[in-house]
């Protein structure tokens, strides 16, 4: 049965131009559906609506919606770059219904520049939607990346921290600033340009251009030579031997000379999805292998997955690598390849390897996204389709706005009022996310006044989702679906007013209180006792001891930290600073009393008689 063509419709087929472009399908609502880009709108898209006798294709990936088509727009660009440029971010912005998109398995990790920054931060992350950000990676060692981060910002001393408002002077300077990790923005104790200097030279460590970053240096190094200041000479020589060492020992993780990708994918047209995996070889060397879930492909060519997925995966980072071997030929690979070269600054190459060594590695790769691709439907059919039932059944019950995928609950550990803290624990589809837990030092409530205490903690989390600011922990970019606090009524109406104050009307709220696990919610605000035994009172139960067994932990770590702290008290010659720096290598009162002398002599900015004091005074 060939499709009825609405007038509206037929009268934009024929005013079509013959330029390249971007164009819009809308269904009755006005809501775009799906984007797409076109060398040639006319050719384009008229061919989507030619009878199949006459060259219209019934298999073509717009056929199982054109039916919902009721009106088309489209933009035109000066060339198909622009078009492919204009196409990415309209689907990025619009998020369209048929459109495919790419779902990443987060199993490595990023290093994230936040570039929008007047003093840019560096650090590791997994989210991959930080606004403005440039991403680094990934990367497979996961301890490795840590340790080479560690050394970069000894190096350049640079920030990780989320100081609110870096370079004002009022800011006090941390424990970073002391032991040489960062050179303390915050406090205005660098300038901005000196700073960004340090930012460029990290990325081009990132990009693996070693030989860049030593012939700058070289240049600083020689200039103060000619100006005699050797004391800064000869802080430039120390930097360019420790760049010179660092890349020497971590070339496998960071060259991008050798660098390059190999790609492919498995679909499975009954589920509408489909799998990408990318391996990643450096130095000729598996350097990290990343599996994404690709949705609505049912109808989508293996050249028009590779192509998507191409678009969306490598517009993100900013260490592409050179040479991109993919398992077929793909229809926009040349505008591609312009505008890789646009935004990245350098050319992209891409290839289909027919024999040889690369043809068997995406052989592999093929097979991996096959292993992938089931583990994901097995997922979906199994465990995790029954929490979803039971969150679903949650949702109901207490009439919340939507599925709780998203649970984060909040407790406060308060015993006799010393080192009163709290903790955020987070349940995603209905599983602990470990990595989104998150500790909170009480500022400003005082005394036992639990409600306000909850408040504090409650206001300092959901700032973010209010103020959109980014940091360090991805947990805090996430809306919450659900948020539970650990009490009853009380702690209820004191978490409702931060929600109410905060304008944050699309979270659900509960209460949990312990002995008969009564909820307290919008529905049931004098409470309801489902029963413990349900299914889904074991899924609010378990994320509130979760959220309580945190905050038990923290609190005991920072009384065990005051112990160790009040042990270095009165100890002759050793001050605050003194104090840090021991406590930077032994963080415990069982690591420094297991200590031997020579521990201590070995510690960089004690002196002999420092370090004779502190194993003297704990060994008492």
């Amino acid at each position: 049965m060939e499709m009825i063509i609405s007038d509206g419709i037929k009268n934009t087929l024929n005013i079509l131009p013959g330029k390249p472009g971007v164009y819009y399908f809308r269904d009755r609502s006005g809501s775009v559906i799906y984007i797409g880009k076109a060398k040639n709108l006319s050719k384009r898209i008229r061919s989507y609506f030619l009878p199949s006798g006459r060259g219209g294709d019934p298999n073509h990936p717009i056929s199982f919606f054109k039916d919902r088509i009721h009106s088309i727009d489209f933009t035109v660009t000066d060339n198909e770059t622009e078009a492919l440029i204009l196409e990415s971010s309209l689907i990025k912005k619009n998020r369209p219904k048929y459109n495919v998109f790419l779902k990443d398995d987060k199993s490595y990790p990023y290093i994230a520049i936040t570039d929008n920054e007047k003093f840019p931060r560096v650090f590791i992350t997994r989210n991959r939607n930080i606004k403005n950000a440039k991403y680094f990676g990934p990367y497979i060692n996961v301890k490795k990346i840590k340790e080479s981060l560690e050394l970069l910002r000894k190096i350049f001393q640079v920030r990780d921290c989320k100081k609110p408002v870096a370079g004002k002077i009022k800011n006090m300077v941390c424990l970073n600033y002391h032991i040489e990790l960062c050179s303390a923005p915050c406090a205005g104790k660098i300038s901005e340009e000196s700073y960004r200097k340090n930012i460029e030279y990290i990325k081009l460590f990132l990009k693996g251009r070693d030989k860049k970053i030593a012939g700058e240096l070289k240049k600083e190094m020689q200039q103060y030579a000619k100006l005699e200041k050797f004391e800064e000479a000869q802080k430039i020589k120390e930097r360019l031997d420790a760049i010179n060492a660092l890349y020497s020992g971590q070339k496998i993780f960071f060259g991008m000379s050798g660098s390059w990708d190999v790609i492919s994918y498995a679909k499975d047209e009954k589920e509408n999805m489909a799998a990408v995996s990318v391996f990643n070889y450096k130095e000729g060397e598996l350097a990290s292998i990343n599996n994404f879930i690709i949705s609505n492909t049912k109808y989508v060519s293996g050249p028009g997955i590779i192509s998507g997925f191409i678009k969306m995966f490598y517009s993100g980072i900013d260490n592409i690598s050179q040479k991109i071997f993919v398992p077929c030929e793909i229809e926009d690979m040349e505008a591609i390849t312009s505008w890789f070269k646009e935004i990245k600054g350098k050319k992209i190459e891409f290839k289909v390897p027919y024999q040889g060594e690369k043809k068997e590695i995406i052989g592999m790769a093929a097979k991996n996204a096959a292993l992938y691709l089931e583990k994901k439907k097995f997922e979906k059919s199994s465990g995790y389709s029954r929490v979803y039932k039971e969150l679903a059944k949650l949702k109901d019950a207490l009439s919340l706005k939507k599925i709780p995928r998203r649970i984060e609950c909040f407790d406060i550990s308060n015993l006799q009022s010393t080192f009163t803290v709290g903790s955020m624990a987070v349940f995603i589809d209905g599983s602990p996310a470990g990595s989104n837990y998150r500790h909170f030092k009480i500022r400003h409530a005082e005394g036992q006044d639990d409600s306000a205490m909850l408040q504090e903690v409650l206001a300092r989390r959901l700032r973010y989702l209010r103020e959109n600011e980014i940091g360090i922990e991805e947990s805090f970019y996430s809306w919450p679906d659900l948020i539970v606090v650990d009490g009853g009524k009380a702690q209820y109406n004191s978490a409702k007013k931060i929600l109410v104050q905060d304008k944050l009307d699309g979270i659900d709220l509960i209460s949990l209180a312990k002995k008969e696990e009564t909820v307290f919610c919008d529905k049931y605000p004098s409470g309801i006792t489902p029963g413990a035994s349900i299914d889904f009172m074991k899924i609010l139960i378990r994320i509130r001891d979760e959220a309580h067994r945190f905050a038990i932990n923290y609190h005991k770590k920072l009384r065990d930290s005051s112990m160790t702290l009040s042990v270095l008290d009165g100890i002759k010659g050793i001050g605050a600073k003194k104090k840090s720096i021991v406590l930077s290598k032994f963080g415990t009162l069982e690591e420094l009393k297991a200590c031997r002398l020579e521990d201590f002599l070995n510690i960089k900015g004690l002196s002999y008689q420092d370090g004779l004091n502190i194993y003297n005074s704990l060994n008492k």
